[in-house]
């Protein structure tokens, strides 16, 4: 019995370790995401080690769930419109439309994992169940790491296509492991409201394709500077070509940053650790953004029929049509906007309009 227990755990153990970006880049990048929330989500710095702790459950859920290991990657060079014109259709239902679910599953839907988890994290952060809302920001991060590994990203996804076989676990685990300390540096860096998650996940997948060329050179580099794959030689040759991988790292902490903190925007920017109340969930969910404005004013969420301005006193300054509108010919200072929604909720939000 202890012969036939044992090596199921290892190999528990090793899948555990030996996977997309393995689980101290995982762990990495998903903390240091923290670091990069601003002010208005302060409360949220108490996810920090929740977030890191949880980022390898999605590859925990691989052996229980037949749907997940797909989202883990995309062979998006085995489209041929890739090739052709360097995208692909960004909706799901396009690009089945086009090549057939089984096909596109089996060639990965990491974008669309990635996109469906910001929707999910969305709604968690709407309800206040706050505890959902960081597991889901944790499968994020972990969906938005993917999308920052380069093999992830190819059907040449361990070098077997050119004779580089084992690379992936060469990179992302054991070179990843041995050099953290120098990709742990991330200290945060301003972030932005994303306005359009499905451009914006193509857009860092595409740009991080750009990268498997040199990672297969730098195998071939090392390799022949070591004469194997196995000593310091090779690592120290192979980490002194991939010095990109820092900027993959920081680029996953800061996407997953700002896609949280767009979703928490999207949300209604909601305090950490309050509750649903029932004036709530009669709320309209549309949040005025940027606020403060120099004059321009969209609103983020339901659409809107129209928006009444007043100013502090009560006064009608202008009405408004649409999600977005300009203010500039306004003088600076607090108004009330009363925003009424085409489902026949509504919201009043101050806005601060500076010079």
């Amino acid at each position: 019995m202890q012969n036939k227990v044992l090596p199921f755990f290892l190999l528990l153990f090793l899948s555990f370790f030996l996977v997309n970006w393995g689980y101290t880049g995982h762990k990495t990048i998903n903390g240091k995401s923290t670091l990069s929330f601003p002010a208005s989500m302060r409360g949220f710095g108490i996810w920090t080690d929740s977030l890191s702790i949880n980022g390898t459950n999605a590859d925990y859920r691989k052996s229980s769930d037949s749907t997940e290991s797909a989202k883990h990657f995309i062979d998006i060079d085995s489209y041929n419109e890739f090739k052709s014109t360097g995208r692909i259709a960004s909706t799901y239902d396009s690009v089945v439309a086009l090549h057939g679910e089984t096909w596109v599953i089996n060639k990965g839907i990491l974008p669309w994992a990635t996109i469906n988890a910001y929707k999910t994290l969305k709604d968690a952060f709407g309800q206040r169940q706050w505890h959902t809302a960081m597991l889901v920001a944790s499968d994020l991060g972990h969906y938005v790491g993917d999308g920052h590994m380069p093999l992830h990203l190819s059907s040449n996804y361990d070098g077997q296509l050119t004779g580089q076989r084992g690379l992936h676990s060469r990179y992302e685990t054991k070179m990843v492991s041995n050099y953290i300390p120098q990709l742990s540096n991330y200290g945060g860096e301003p972030i932005h409201f994303v306005d359009n998650v499905t451009n914006y996940v193509f857009k860092y997948i595409y740009l991080n394709t750009h990268y498997i060329d040199s990672l297969l050179e730098a195998d071939l580099y090392a390799r022949k500077l070591a004469g194997n794959t196995t000593d310091s030689i090779y690592y120290s040759a192979l980490w002194s070509k991939t010095k990109f991988t820092t900027t993959l790292f920081y680029n996953a902490s800061n996407a997953l940053s700002e896609l949280i903190y767009s979703a928490w925007v999207e949300a209604g920017s909601p305090d950490y650790g309050s509750k649903t109340t029932l004036s709530t969930v009669h709320e309209l969910q549309v949040v005025v953004y940027p606020n403060p404005t120099n004059g321009i004013v969209n609103l983020v969420g339901n659409k809107a029929n129209l928006s009444e301005l007043r100013d502090r006193t009560g006064k009608l300054i202008g009405i408004y049509n649409g999600n977005k509108f300009d203010i500039s010919n306004l003088h600076s200072g607090m108004y009330i906007l009363n925003i009424i929604g085409e489902n026949g909720f509504s919201k009043k939000q101050k806005i601060l309009l500076t010079e």
